[in-house]
């Protein structure tokens, strides 16, 4: 229903606003990182290698085109569902005519009012814009280099929330600590296990496009003593012993791994069914 009714969204945004907010092909040159890089090349002639070394340092500090750039303007729109998300390259002054209009339109033609609270501006260098359940930033790095040349900077870098992983971790928790789901305590422990799997599985799956996905490894240390905790409420047993009796190493394509791993054995008795 909301790719029928917004139907009318994405034409006003792809063919009205961003063809009047997209301007010039790309960005002009700096001149200061200019005059710099003029100022390397006569150093080098010189032969005074320690003028260089410093005079690169310096042009490392500096963007290589105009931030300012006024004959430079970028606007790039996407959507899922109700959630939108508009990536602007220009002033703020002019990003807050875009959500003005935006406004304007959705209350004047769609009868939509747009929520103050959940439509934020925000600096993408400094602050993260959060669309469907990631953070959403751009990278600025000068120390990064790579083959002579900053390798991150101005790239759209995806984060997983931190609050997103307090409160995955929390479903396994009790006051702070990991702690046993007794609603799982009479399944069968293939079951228990392969629903914990499955669970950090479709956690993992939907955030690997983050760049920081490492930071589900605290989920995955909660999830582990929990299913641990579960299993060991099951059998009248400790944690220790439960990894221990399932604990095994599985191949994966970055080397071994340790794990936790439940094995049916089918057995066929002579004279009967299998």
């Amino acid at each position: 229903m909301s790719n029928i009714y917004l139907d009318r969204l994405d034409y006003f945004v792809e063919r009205i606003l961003i063809p009047q907010y997209t301007r010039g092909e790309r960005r002009a040159a700096n001149p200061e990182y200019k005059r710099v890089a003029s100022a390397i090349q006569r150093a080098r002639k010189c032969g005074d290698r320690g003028k260089v070394r410093e005079l690169r340092k310096r042009q490392r500090l500096l963007p290589s085109l105009d931030p300012q750039d006024q004959g430079y303007r970028r606007l790039h729109y996407v959507r899922y569902a109700d959630d939108h998300l508009l990536g602007f390259t220009g002033p703020k002054a002019e990003a807050e005519k875009i959500k003005a209009r935006l406004a304007r339109f959705l209350r004047e033609d769609l009868k939509l009012e747009l929520s103050q609270e959940k439509t934020l501006i925000t600096h993408a260098s400094t602050e993260a814009a959060k669309f469907l359940g990631y953070e959403i930033t751009v990278q600025h790095s000068n120390q990064k280099i790579t083959k002579g040349r900053r390798a991150v900077n101005g790239s759209v870098r995806l984060r997983v929330p931190r609050p997103v992983i307090k409160a995955k971790c929390a479903l396994y928790q009790q006051r702070g600590k990991p702690a046993p789901r007794t609603p799982l305590v009479n399944s069968s422990d293939l079951d228990i296990v392969a629903t914990y799997g499955s669970e950090y599985r479709g956690i993992v799956q939907y955030y690997l496009l983050a760049s920081d996905v490492y930071r589900l490894n605290r989920l995955s240390g909660v999830m582990r003593t929990s299913l641990l905790k579960t299993l060991a409420c099951k059998h009248k047993s400790t944690g220790r012993k439960m990894a221990a009796k399932y604990k095994a190493k599985v191949e994966t394509p970055h080397g071994l791994s340790l794990t936790l791993s439940v094995i049916l054995v089918a057995v066929g008795l002579a004279g009967g069914s299998p």
